[in-house]
């Protein structure tokens, strides 16, 4: 079966989203974690698709540019994963991560998915 990479990346971009918010919302710190957890397993996975299916379409440059996001992001999740939940340092590493996951969604989904040619595809 072919699936639009797109369209692949976008339903994982909406999948980051629902967990974001099970994590803002959470009623427990159990919860939040297990939400977290979740969000963190999607993310890693959701990077290894991008950087093995869209970077090879990418201009060297912008390939190292989502490349060295891709890594910023994972050093919060990598540091996330240090604190508590009552951590003072802990709240700020996790909105410091919800921003800059946004950015990177709102920046690929508004700029750079666009440019994308047609052709990109991706068989499952």
């Amino acid at each position: 079966m072919e699936q639009d990479l797109v369209d692949l990346l976008v339903a994982e971009h909406r999948r980051i989203e629902s967990l974001f918010a099970d994590i803002e919302t959470a009623r427990s710190p159990d919860a939040r974690r297990a939400a977290l957890d979740a969000a963190v397993t999607v993310l890693a996975a959701h990077t290894a698709t991008e950087e093995r299916l869209l970077h090879p379409h990418l201009p060297a440059a912008l390939a190292e540019y989502e490349a060295a996001e891709h890594r910023r992001i994972d050093d919060l999740m990598a540091r996330l994963a240090e604190p508590n939940d009552v951590d003072p340092a802990f709240e700020v590493l996790l909105a410091a991560l919800l921003e800059a996951v946004r950015e990177h969604v709102q920046e690929e989904e508004t700029e750079l998915f666009p440019r994308l040619p047609q052709s990109v595809r991706v068989t499952e």
